[in-house]
């Protein structure tokens, strides 16, 4: 165990010496620094490439923060299809976050699995993931349609405080005594 770092610049040193030595949680974490510019300038194209590194070898939150980067990140051009790879490589190991982001890619395509993701994620305590889930089994097409599971993630939904959730409720509430 190396002694504890005495200033940022030596943690940095530390960083860079174990992640070029191939530690996927240095590489994120250099990632991070230079996605963050926590080290000065953000350098998107280092923050790409220690993440990809970290992302090869299974960190699934250098999996994450791919597909966030290409989902929703400024700094990138949308590309749609690399989140997808991305937060589908964080899905498969469990991560929550990126299986509500797949669902929501996904959705138009393939509701069911997106229903899947989906209650996998509110599970897991993803508010939006639980009011999506509520909207799509009330709006989606008959492979997905159960104004019961609707029901049932409205509350859940209310219960984790996603915004809209209440009115939600006060909506399907009065739809179901009509």
């Amino acid at each position: 165990m190396p002694p504890p770092a005495e200033t940022f610049g030596d943690a940095m040193r530390w960083y860079g010496r174990a992640a070029e030595a191939g530690d996927p949680q240095a590489q994120f974490y250099l990632g991070y620094i230079h996605d963050r510019a926590l080290h000065g300038a953000n350098s998107m194209s280092d923050a790409l490439s220690w993440y990809r590194r970290a992302a090869a070898q299974g960190e699934v939150r250098a999996q994450f923060r791919l597909g966030l980067l290409f989902d929703t990140d400024p700094r990138l051009p949308r590309d749609p299809a690399q989140a997808q790879t991305w937060y589908e490589a964080a899905a498969a190991q469990g991560h929550a976050e990126a299986r509500f982001n797949l669902a929501r890619l996904i959705e138009a395509e393939d509701p069911a699995r997106a229903v899947t993701l989906y209650t996998l994620a509110a599970e897991a305590g993803i508010a939006p993931a639980a009011f999506n889930l509520a909207l799509l089994r009330i709006n989606g097409p008959d492979e997905v349609y159960d104004s019961a599971e609707a029901w049932r993630w409205t509350l859940r939904a209310q219960d984790l405080g996603a915004p809209g959730a209440k009115e939600l409720r006060d909506r399907l509430s009065t739809a179901f005594d009509e």
